[in-house]
Parts: structure tokens; C-alpha cells; sequence
């Protein structure tokens, strides 16, 4: 199989093989790409901040709702494609999918 991310994998053929080679590139991708939740930023000064959006790109656990949950992107430095920061949003699976709603990537979860 191909090295590349497979989204809305589940229920298809070599699903098992999908996820593994998913988690493979999350792996490779969550040194330069993380998650981070509203709590997380109420404490950290803008400088602080700042700084890890230059280093790091920032998608923020933005709203919840049945059978998704959507992600702001609030820094992109290493230009990752939109299928590659929404791996990392979903934590390498992707099994249900994803799409882009204006600037925000809604992972399926359902």
C-alpha cells in the first residue's frame, strides 16, 4: 500500500494496514503540529504563545457537536496540508473522515 493518509478508512478494504500507515505519519507529524485546548491558553502569556506558533503548528479544540468536533487553525508554519493537520487533530486515525467548514477542519467522530 501507499504511503499517504487515508481518511474515511473505516469499513473499507485493508483497513487495518490504513490505520497503521495513519499512525505511522501522525508519528512523524506530532513533533512540528499539536492539538491545544482553550484551558491550555488562559495561562500563557502572548509572548509565550507567539513562540509556539512560529515553532509549532496550533490547531485549537474549538466546538463540539454530534458525531464531530471542529478545529481552528491558529498557525501553520510548516505549510502542512489540510488532510495532514486534520491527522494530527484526530490523533493519526481519520477513520470517519474530515471537511473543511470556512477555516475549520470538522473531524468526523461518527
Amino acid at each position: 500500500m501507499e504511503k499517504r493518509i487515508y481518511s474515511s478508512w473505516a469499513f473499507t478494504e485493508n483497513h487495518q494496514e490504513k490505520a497503521k500507515i495513519n499512525c505511522e505519519i501522525y508519528e512523524e507529524l506530532k513533533t512540528k503540529a499539536q492539538v491545544v485546548y482553550r484551558w491550555q491558553l488562559e495561562g500563557m502569556s502572548q509572548e509565550a504563545l507567539e513562540q509556539l506558533k512560529q515553532e509549532k503548528s496550533l490547531l485549537l479544540d474549538y466546538k463540539h457537536g454530534y458525531g464531530h468536533t471542529k478545529y481552528q487553525i491558529l498557525s501553520n508554519p510548516h505549510a502542512f496540508s489540510m488532510t495532514q493537520l486534520a491527522l494530527v487533530a484526530d490523533g493519526g486515525n481519520l477513520c470517519f473522515g474530515y471537511r473543511m467548514e470556512g477555516s475549520l477542519i470538522c473531524i468526523h467522530t461518527d
